[in-house]
């Protein structure tokens, strides 16, 4: 086998398995540790992957301040979001994540019929204090100043007397096999809560998030609904992801 066929295969079953050990990979390549050493070390250095001793891992999404971002618009995040309105219905009850890309979703959201937005945003809040048709809660407690989002017990506690029809998350880190993930451990919390008080779980999150892992898991891939991506997503990756039930909307280019 050649040594391109072989990372092919590595990053192949890292994907479906969200971790590769190098005894394991050796016997289903048939060639030495050594040679499967060289190929992690290699597949490492072109940011495929993260070598941990023994095999690797996916790579580790790196968080951003979102305070440093907030000002931003990104035509691709916008074009995320605006695809991501067409699942909201009249008279619902939704959550609106922190995050640019919920950010864009906030400036963007319908005013032809009347709905709630639950947040822990007060930068998504601002943006929906003058939309007659909407009932805005903003929810209380620490905030994150790095995320500029509410999090921990006060607002988990919020959260659980709130029934969602539909919650839309940003994302973070998104693997098949290793679910949602996210790199502070309270937010990661207070996400799980969102999801349990969620009949719908949307995500939006473009093919730079896909295939990443964070530091603390949020859920498993199967208790997402629905992942608004855009073209660049690869397929393998979006084909494991159905196969956990997760539906994909792909936006427009």
């Amino acid at each position: 086998m050649l040594q391109q066929e072989r990372h092919n295969k590595i990053l192949d079953l890292l994907c479906q398995q969200g971790r590769v050990y190098a005894t394991e990979l050796s016997q289903a390549l048939t060639v030495s540790e050594d040679t499967i050493r060289r190929d992690l070390k290699q597949l490492d250095e072109d940011k495929l992957l993260r070598r941990v001793h023994g095999g690797a891992l996916p790579l580790q999404q790196e968080s951003e301040a979102y305070r440093e971002r907030q000002d931003e618009v990104d035509p691709l995040k916008k074009r995320i979001a605006l695809a991501a309105i067409k699942f909201i219905k009249p008279n619902q009850t939704i959550l609106i994540d922190s995050g640019t890309t919920c950010l864009q979703l906030a400036m963007n959201l319908p005013t032809h019929f009347n709905f709630t937005v639950v947040t822990p945003s007060p930068l998504v809040a601002s943006k929906l204090m003058y939309h007659d048709n909407i009932e805005l809660i903003l929810l209380g407690g620490k905030i994150l100043k790095s995320a500029v989002m509410a999090l921990g017990a006060t607002t988990n506690a919020m959260l659980r007397k709130i029934h969602f029809d539909s919650c839309f998350l940003g994302v973070c880190a998104l693997h098949p096999n290793k679910g949602l993930s996210i790199n502070q451990l309270d937010e990661a919390e207070t996400l799980s809560t969102i999801i349990e008080q969620s009949e719908q779980v949307i995500v939006l999150g473009s093919s730079l998030k896909l295939g990443k892992m964070g530091t603390y898991k949020v859920c498993d891939s199967n208790k997402l609904n629905l992942l608004v991506t855009d073209s660049h997503s690869e397929n393998k990756i979006l084909q494991l992801l159905k196969e956990k039930g997760v539906q994909i909307e792909i936006c427009t280019d």
